[in-house]
């Protein structure tokens, strides 16, 4: 069994110069950040190795990596035509209707 140190890295693989089959080990790169609505790539979500700060692993807006801004921008619209009156909770997509509740906390 591989000891702990490499359950969570890449096995690579590998044949050396000397003709000897070679393991290397490497860390795993992060993967994309995906909108929880539409599925697009989240922008300002690095996707780097090194440990960073909390601001600087997404941006600092409301729902902040977890939403791309469009997506964002109409739950913001839907929530505030749905307290205005504007609009009814029957006529809001039931997808963005959990956003818009985690919203008017």
């Amino acid at each position: 069994m591989v000891s702990k140190a490499f359950r969570r890295k890449r096995v690579l693989k590998r044949r050396s110069p000397s003709g000897k089959r070679v393991v290397i080990y490497k860390k795993r790169i992060p993967g994309v950040g995906h909108c929880a609505l539409c599925g697009c790539k989240l922008h300002g979500v690095p996707r780097i190795k090194q440990r960073l700060a909390k601001t600087e692993k997404r941006p600092e807006r409301v729902f902040g990596g977890v939403l791309c801004g469009k997506c964002v921008a109409l739950v913001v619209r839907d929530r505030t035509r749905l307290k205005t009156g504007l609009a009814s909770r029957e006529s809001v997509p039931i997808a963005r209707l959990k956003w818009i509740d985690v919203l008017k906390r």
